[in-house]
């Protein structure tokens, strides 16, 4: 073989390894993106979730609308993840979905915050959200941490 031919399969070998490991990092970074809002659409579910646990009378298995989730010594975060589901460990006020490991906290006055540690890892740490939402005002602070 000549030494254009040579030339040129090297240029094609590394043509096609510059072309795998973008596609990959194009990939990578996508899957992280999706895990990311995956993450934040369930939170959203969990605010909604909070909000009717909070609004329903005590009576009827609600919140009856606590100035705090740990007011007076009740257990009301467990009662908010029992209210929740997905398997609420009432030992460590946590949960889990396909895509993350969700913790209840108290948010303050009538907040809720969710400390979600995602599945997926970028810059090799999971992903975490820290979403606290104001069950009285509607409103939400977001935090993504990595």
């Amino acid at each position: 073989m000549g030494n254009s031919q040579i030339f040129m399969i090297i240029m094609g070998i590394v043509i096609v390894v510059i072309s795998i490991a973008v596609g990959l990092q194009f990939f990578s970074e996508e899957n992280i993106k999706a895990s990311r809002q995956a993450s934040l659409s369930e939170l959203n579910y969990f605010a909604n979730k909070s909000k009717a646990w909070w609004n329903t009378p005590l009576e009827q298995g609600g919140g009856g609308k606590p100035l705090h989730l740990t007011d007076g010594g009740s257990r009301n975060i467990d009662k908010l993840g029992i209210y929740i589901g997905h398997s609420y460990q009432t030992n460590n006020n946590t949960f889990s979905t396909l895509n993350a490991t969700y913790e209840i906290q108290n948010g303050g006055d009538y907040s809720v915050k969710f400390d979600c540690i995602n599945n997926t890892y970028s810059n090799g740490l999971p992903i975490n959200i820290v979403f606290i939402y104001n069950m009285k005002t509607d409103s939400i602070q977001i935090n993504t941490v990595n």
